[in-house]
């Protein structure tokens, strides 16, 4: 396909690698012509109905075109078909962004003609575990990449690559292009009130990470940090229980103060990426809990460097790092979560 204008291509897999995209469109190829596709795991019905309500509320009219695929097993097997139909339809494209590694996102890396690959944020260590399994992989097991017939699953060249992310990346300074979310922020048109409050942002760390954390200690503590009379606990889209009168956002936390219209007297999580994206939007630095003493015996120091190092970039960029409260006897992190709630 002939284009009469450059050609970028986005990929991506969640609300915040979208939200990222539209950021490095906006940033770089205003006058261009960008096509957006959105991969849609199959994985728990619920929980995907409500990914995908959160990425199409943060799909802007802005996009030449866009492409909502869905991962089902069929869909899986005959995705060397659909990426050749990308092709004709998208052709030769000036840059391909990917928000992540998956699959079906390795194999358009390696079927879409581009001429400069660029990686962006897909949350808080993903680009620095990518950049890892990339190095230790080695030059022998990029070449073991067809587990589908006709499909290249190998990770691409990421010497090459430039990084469009808000973090201290373990990459040349040179391939680094750091988001501070410009333009985004310019939609925040006028300094915003700030309640009586905390937000806090949680994550599901008892799923993910087995941790067992004292929920209620936590709030508590932030709430006299912060010296903050009531705290508003904000589930991840992937969570079902939490804390009396938890709740989901139909929206991005990156939306917050857009669509609520004020300000917390501040944002609180663990180890979430909006220690990184709420400050540059808003203005106003992130608390996050130290979840390291809590981790598991076991744990692998690998992992453990990763978690030091996503702390460390929180600090430098301005974030508080509280103490997390020691987990009482019989506590847990979830208590069931009110009808009225659950969305």
């Amino acid at each position: 396909m002939q284009h009469s204008r450059p050609a970028n291509l986005y990929l991506a897999c969640t609300p915040l690698q979208i939200l990222n995209a539209a950021e490095a469109r906006d940033r770089f190829h205003p006058d261009e012509d960008n096509f957006l596709v959105v991969f849609h795991s199959p994985r728990s019905a619920g929980k995907q109905a409500r990914l995908a309500e959160l990425a199409d509320d943060a799909i802007d009219n802005r996009w030449t075109a866009t492409w909502n695929l869905r991962l089902t097993r069929l869909s899986q097997l005959l995705f060397p078909f659909t990426a050749r139909k990308l092709r004709q339809q998208i052709g030769q494209c000036q840059c391909l962004y990917t928000g992540g590694f998956q699959t079906q996102q390795r194999h358009l890396l390696h079927s879409i003609p581009h001429n400069q690959l660029v990686v962006f944020d897909g949350g808080a260590g993903v680009l620095q575990s990518a950049v890892n399994s990339w190095r230790s992989q080695g030059t022998r097991s990029r070449s073991l990449k067809r587990f589908i017939p006709g499909q290249n699953t190998s990770l691409p060249d990421l010497s090459k690559a430039r990084f469009f992310t808000s973090y201290a990346l373990d990459m040349p300074a040179e391939s680094i292009v750091t988001n501070d979310y410009r333009m985004f922020r310019r939609l925040v048109s006028a300094k915003l009130p700030v309640r009586d409050e905390i937000v806090f942002l949680s994550q599901p760390l008892q799923r993910d990470l087995g941790l067992q954390l004292d929920v209620d200690a936590t709030i508590n503590a932030a709430l006299k940090f912060h010296q903050a009379s009531r705290c508003r606990y904000i589930l991840h889209p992937r969570e079902t229980n939490g804390p009396p009168n938890a709740e989901k956002l139909p929206y991005l936390a990156e939306f917050f103060g857009l669509r609520e219209g004020y300000l917390p007297k501040a944002f609180v999580t663990w180890m979430s990426s909006v220690a990184r994206s709420l400050p540059a939007i808003y203005g106003q630095p992130v608390s996050c809990f130290d979840i390291r003493p809590c981790m598991p015996p076991g744990t692998s120091s690998d992992y453990l460097r990763e978690l030091q190092a996503t702390y460390d970039d929180f600090a430098a960029a301005g974030a508080i790092i509280l103490p997390q409260p020691a987990a009482r006897h019989n506590s847990s992190i979830t208590h069931p979560m009110p009808e009225s709630s659950a969305a």
